[in-house]
């Protein structure tokens, strides 16, 4: 595809916005996203770039980027386009390792699953063979923390929001929301349907990495059978 070259807006004196128009306007494009995760971590390893961060928010079609000192913001942009227009590293994507996540489907862990099988029209057997086989990407992190937005679910499984949301969903629970499945890093109010549950945590504030889960990281899970 044709990436486009992003617009750059200063949005305060330590925030920079890179915002990518996607070609055919019809939402952002996997590899483009594939892209800005790994220009983020190009940026944050960067000898020179890095330490004028103080941090890098990846969302949709876009890069925040926050400067300890604005001044140093067109210094960065120089970096910035250097990398960005370089690529991303295809090797270096290809080696980063595949995260597993164990999951329970169905019963008590996913009370959602039956009635989202039902509206795919396919079995709970066939839906949950067609979530675990997919990799997924991590698009980026949202709604809390450790919430990770994982793009490259089955279209067959795209279901749309809940029309009345949860008042509480269970924390490690995994759950498919319009075109993205996700899983809950902490009990919360949700409107995605939940279709199972990992035992793994998802946000440790105590942990060196809070989150398990980073923008640009590739996602499998694994059926968990009931003990």
């Amino acid at each position: 595809m044709m990436i486009p070259d992003p617009t750059i807006s200063f949005i305060s004196e330590h925030g920079v916005l890179l915002e990518f128009i996607p070609p055919d306007g019809n939402g952002v494009d996997p590899e483009l996203q594939r892209r800005l995760c790994e220009l983020a971590r190009q940026l944050d390893t960067h000898p020179i770039a890095g330490p004028l961060l103080c941090d890098i928010v990846t969302a949709p079609g876009s890069l925040l980027l926050l400067l300890h000192d604005g001044r140093t913001a067109r210094r960065l942009l120089r970096h910035t386009e250097t990398l960005w227009r370089a690529g991303a590293s295809a090797t270096e994507e290809a080696a980063r390792p595949v995260i597993t996540i164990p999951v329970l489907y169905g019963g008590d862990a996913g009370p959602d699953l039956e009635a989202a099988a039902e509206y795919c029209s396919m079995d709970t057997e066939d839906f949950v063979r067609r979530h675990s086989e997919t990799e997924y990407f991590v698009q980026n992190l949202g709604f809390m923390a450790g919430f990770a937005y994982l793009g490259g679910l089955d279209t067959a499984l795209h279901i749309p929001r809940k029309s009345r949301p949860s008042t509480r969903v269970p924390a490690g629970s995994v759950a498919i929301g319009g075109s993205f499945t996700g899983i809950y890093p902490a009990a919360s109010p949700g409107g995605w349907h939940i279709v199972g549950r990992t035992p793994l945590r998802l946000f440790d504030v105590r942990a060196e990495n809070p989150c398990l889960l980073q923008p640009g990281d590739r996602v499998r899970f694994v059926i968990q059978e009931c003990s």
